[in-house]
């Protein structure tokens, strides 16, 4: 058989009880993103932190309305990956996709971003409120562990559903 000419499955991989709970868990960080958003716009000084150094120390200020980039950010990435999501077909495995492995490897590339857009929009939620807390403090910073941490959580997600595929082969 020709390589170039081999399409894979294309499959109906309906969302696990794990996967629509992953979907409330990003809705309710949509929920503190906006809250945020709309408190701060009315409380905070005009001028906030908004842009913070390797050492999570703050080396840049402006105006509070950078608290709907956020929120309109994780929309946009929650959007993308729930629209992706729908052709898991189309998608680069480290496997082989067969008849008899695709529904499963497909239900894992399907939960790999699920967790994805649930940890991006927590994590934009997480930024939205340190930038809250932080726009009134003397010295403000996110500490030297916010990068590391938030590389880990993606990092260590993808690592997992990696090896979940290479396992499922």
């Amino acid at each position: 058989m020709n390589p170039m000419s081999y399409q894979p499955p294309v499959l109906m991989v309906p969302l696990t009880q794990q996967d629509k709970l992953l979907n409330k868990i990003a809705i309710a960080g949509f929920v503190a993103l906006f809250l945020v958003a709309v408190y701060g716009t009315f409380v905070l000084p005009d001028t906030i932190p908004v842009h913070f150094g390797f050492n999570g120390r703050v080396n840049g200020w402006g105006s509070k309305s950078i608290l709907w980039i956020l929120p309109g950010l994780g929309l946009f990435i929650y959007g993308l990956l729930t629209l992706i999501a729908r052709s898991p077909h189309n998608f680069n495995y480290l496997v082989e996709i067969t008849e008899h492995n695709a529904f499963r490897q497909y239900q894992i590339a399907t939960s790999t971003l699920n967790w994805l857009k649930t940890e991006l929009v927590w994590i934009f939620a997480f930024m939205e409120w340190k930038i809250f807390n932080l726009a009134t403090v003397e010295n403000p910073s996110l500490g030297i562990w916010f990068l590391p941490a938030i590389l880990l959580i993606i990092f260590g997600t993808i690592g997992y559903w990696l090896r979940q595929s290479f396992l499922a082969r």
